[in-house]
């Protein structure tokens, strides 16, 4: 089996971070209003990572997916592990009585992808089962036509919606989205050589350029619009678009030999998503365990979401690190005694 780059998987690790520090802040009910400027911005920034990190994921699976063949196989895997985690969390919560029987909350928890209650896999099994045909796309358009069709889903999706253009689609957690971000990972990919190191230092200043307009917009539209302070930070956000792709070419072009201990975290990193997003526990983690909204007034909140991150994190890795010992140990017993 041909060994990951580290550099690649190392991004997974920070974008999975990203993802959960930023829903630390997005899933609590702080009381913004009566927080003073500086303080509030701190605590709203963290937001800039949680959609940074959907970019960064999502252009890696892309980058390899747009050069390699469908395979029904990952598809079972991801559609599988996601059934475990979901069952195994729903079961637990009912086990323990954290929550009563409910058909509703079953249904949620026993059909997961079918009823979008995680909204990232259920769009990317969308993308997924479209991989064979935007390849074919990605394979037959020449460069001048490919940067025509990267504009134009550009616009449509990263510059109409702030238009109010009601012909758009806006929803920021569907497939669309992730189809018009894998067409931009085929591109990186088809046209690698374009984007070689020695152009790092407009990588960095891209990136840092691209934060720094996100943390303006949320200065100006907390004077302006308060209950929009995340108006450039969403999935479809220009700005979320340039600070993602800039991300992923600086960790293209970081040279890391493969480290075992880097990737054997990174392979956890979906499991870290599926643990703690599970439909029916992630309000419960939030509103009843973390309770972020407690420590709103004290000057160091950010740094208490980035422990509680931390936490979340490290706690959904050595789970999943868990589930895999057990599965190898099983399988080693299967083909030792049964085989």
């Amino acid at each position: 089996m041909k060994k990951r780059q580290s550099n690649f998987e190392l991004l997974r690790i920070i974008c999975m971070f990203l993802i959960v520090a930023g829903h630390v802040t997005w899933q609590t009910k702080f009381s913004y209003s009566e927080l003073n400027l500086v303080h509030r911005v701190s605590i709203q920034s963290l937001w800039m990572g949680g959609e940074l990190g959907v970019w960064g994921f999502t252009l890696i699976s892309a980058y390899f997916l747009s050069g390699s063949r469908f395979k029904l196989k990952s598809l079972k895997k991801i559609w599988g592990i996601t059934l475990f985690y979901s069952i195994s969390i729903y079961m637990l919560l009912v086990v323990f009585h954290v929550i009563p029987i409910n058909p509703k909350d079953a249904l949620k928890s026993f059909l997961p992808v079918l009823t979008g209650n995680y909204w990232y896999v259920s769009a990317y099994i969308g993308m997924y089962i479209l991989v064979p045909y935007m390849n074919l796309v990605i394979e037959y358009l020449n460069k001048k036509d490919f940067q025509k069709l990267l504009i134009t889903l550009f616009v449509m999706f990263s510059l109409l919606p702030y238009m109010k253009n009601i012909t758009v689609i806006t929803n920021n957690n569907s497939v669309i989205n992730l189809v018009y971000i894998y067409f931009i990972g085929g591109y990186l990919r088809k046209y690698n050589d374009d984007f070689s190191k020695d152009k790092m230092k407009y990588y960095i200043l891209s990136f840092i350029g691209s934060l720094v307009l996100m943390l303006a917009s949320i200065i100006v539209i907390d004077f302006i619009k308060p209950n929009h302070w995340f108006a450039f930070l969403t999935t479809s956000s220009p700005l979320e678009a340039i600070a993602g792709i800039s991300l992923f070419l600086i960790a293209k072009n970081i040279t890391i030999s493969y480290n075992e201990i880097i990737n054997k975290i990174a392979a956890s990193t979906f499991a870290v998503y599926l643990i703690h997003c599970q439909a029916i526990f992630f309000p419960i983690l939030w509103n009843k365990i973390v309770r972020a909204d407690q420590w709103q007034s004290v000057p160091y909140t950010v740094g208490y979401e980035l422990l509680v991150a931390c936490v979340i994190y490290c706690g959904a890795t050595l789970i999943d690190f868990i589930r895999i010992y057990i599965l190898k140990t099983y399988l080693k017993f299967k083909v030792r005694f049964v085989g």
